[in-house]
């Protein structure tokens, strides 16, 4: 019979304990754990059946396999009505309720494979969050510690990895960002951008580190002092080897992503979904910077709306307030 019968390898016990004993000891050997599930064993039984029934040498051989398995579905049926009762005896949640699908998915890895993303963007935000506060973060985020934030009085490192797919960015990214709002962060937070590279390879996405690396040197002064010479995390160079670098080519060979870390960490949504935007905008523009443009000189190059300029600039005047002294000449009195 082993010859000529193939047998699922997660039965094959199950298998010789049916073709090979007694009807009354195939009752009473089978294992509980032979079969994943109700529907699953019925499938299996009824395959194992067909197969096996040319090779019988009773004909009642096929009528024991099913037989088997109508005792061993009553006798799963009384072992949880069993397990039920000893939960409630013992004041405890009912052991045999399957966890959610929302559970499930908690426990999955966080890639675009698994939520079936056909263009994604990771986001990591770390911060420091109230002492003893959870926050219940949604199946597609993730918390963790993170032992490089220099923690605050009443407060606890936290990392939030987020992936979201691209067309429910804005909308789920501000959710979010409510959750942390009584989060803060200081000079040892980074704010850390994925872009989805799938499908690209690794001649272009190096191609594209190295030109985003170049807007990264030309657009520091839009990001604080703390981030712009921060060699141990976001070193403005380009590496293969090195992680910690403005822009990461690491991430591609690891997470099939381009990981941007300049930014400075920030729980704010205005700030993190700008920084979103001017990335992916580097992402696909073509060429470095012309003529070693640096500032608001490279920011000019660049094809933004209205919005988009006004923001920058008036970010670049609250992060270099040096560049805009009370000595320059007013053009209103000029």
């Amino acid at each position: 019979m082993r010859k000529y019968i193939a047998i699922p390898v997660y039965s094959e016990g199950t298998a010789q304990s049916i073709a090979f004993r007694t009807h009354r000891e195939m009752r009473y050997s089978m294992p509980s754990s032979s079969f994943i599930d109700e529907y699953s064993q019925a499938l299996w039984a009824r395959s194992f059946a067909q197969r096996a029934k040319p090779f019988m040498t009773s004909s009642g051989t096929v009528n024991h396999i099913l037989d088997v398995l109508r005792y061993r579905g009553a006798q799963k049926y009384n072992d949880r009505i069993y397990q039920r009762r000893e939960a409630k005896r013992l004041g405890r949640c009912d052991p045999l309720v399957r966890p959610s699908l929302l559970a499930r998915m908690r426990d999955q890895p966080l890639t675009p494979q698994t939520f079936r993303y056909d263009r994604a963007i990771g986001v990591e935000i770390e911060c420091m969050k109230p002492v003893g506060k959870e926050v219940e973060v949604p199946i597609w985020a993730r918390a963790k510690g993170d032992g490089s934030i220099r923690q605050a009085p009443n407060t606890e490192g936290v990392e939030y990895a987020i992936l979201i797919k691209r067309s429910e960015l804005e909308h789920r990214l501000y959710k979010f960002c409510g959750l942390i709002s009584d989060h803060r962060v200081n000079t040892s937070c980074g704010l850390h951008v994925h872009i989805d590279c799938r499908g690209r390879t690794e001649d272009d996405v190096r191609k594209i580190a190295k030109k985003m690396t170049a807007w990264m040197i030309a657009l520091r002064e839009f990001v604080p002092e703390s981030r712009r010479n921060n060699t141990d995390y976001a070193a403005l160079s380009f590496s293969e080897t090195n992680r910690y670098r403005a822009v990461n080519f690491t991430a591609f060979r690891k997470y099939k992503t381009l990981e941007i870390r300049l930014h400075s960490g920030t729980v704010d949504y205005t700030k993190i979904i700008a920084w979103i935007r001017l990335v992916e905008l580097l992402f696909v523009i073509n060429g470095k910077p012309k003529g070693g443009a640096e500032g608001v000189a490279a920011l000019s190059q660049l094809p933004l709306t209205e919005y988009e300029r006004s923001y920058w600039l008036k970010r670049h005047q609250q992060l270099n307030p040096g560049h805009y002294n009370s000595s320059t000449p007013s053009t209103e009195t000029e």
